[in-house]
């Protein structure tokens, strides 16, 4: 009986370990949000967010690329959450919630500036940083929540990249 004792407890070791292999729930939820994305066309990055001021943000980054066809944007624009750490130094205020950390408004028409102001006010919280310059247009959130919100989105992304652009001697 001691031989069986000692052999059960070297399979739990043996196979203990397996378990840690074994996927979380929250990274199996993480496989299917970008699984959605990848099926969306979005580009998924984990790289860090860097600000002018030197300071990183880490996140995931969520990617929609400008069409290739599409005329080329005349500037660029970071805006942060307002209440983000990052946040606390004397940034330009851009709409309800958020501030513009790097970049111009100048350089969207009016037509954009409103559909962009109109999406931030949807975003859900957990985004908190939004990127717009000439080939993407980019949220880093912290990946909570349902895979189906990338589609709703994506469908208002596409609305907002459509809309024509100022020529870039015009700005």
């Amino acid at each position: 009986m001691e031989i069986i004792g000692w052999l059960l407890l070297a399979a739990l070791l043996v196979l203990s370990p397996l378990s840690w292999i074994k996927p979380t729930p929250r990274h199996k939820k993480l496989v299917r949000i970008r699984d959605e994305a990848r099926g969306l066309g979005i580009k998924v990055t984990l790289t860090p967010l860097k600000l002018k001021n030197g300071t990183s943000i880490q996140g995931s980054a969520y990617r929609w690329l400008r069409s290739p066809d599409s005329p080329v944007m005349p500037g660029y624009l970071c805006l942060l959450r307002k209440d983000r750490e990052e946040a606390r130094p004397v940034w330009e205020e851009w709409t309800q919630g958020w501030v513009l950390a790097q970049g111009k408004k100048s350089f969207l028409t009016e037509a954009q500036q409103q559909e962009f102001n109109a999406w931030l006010q949807t975003l859900p919280e957990n985004v908190f940083a939004v990127e717009w310059g000439s080939a993407t247009l980019a949220v880093w959130w912290d990946e909570r929540g349902e895979p189906e919100i990338l589609s709703i989105w994506h469908d208002r992304v596409q609305e907002i990249l459509a809309l024509p652009c100022k020529h870039p001697g015009r700005i």
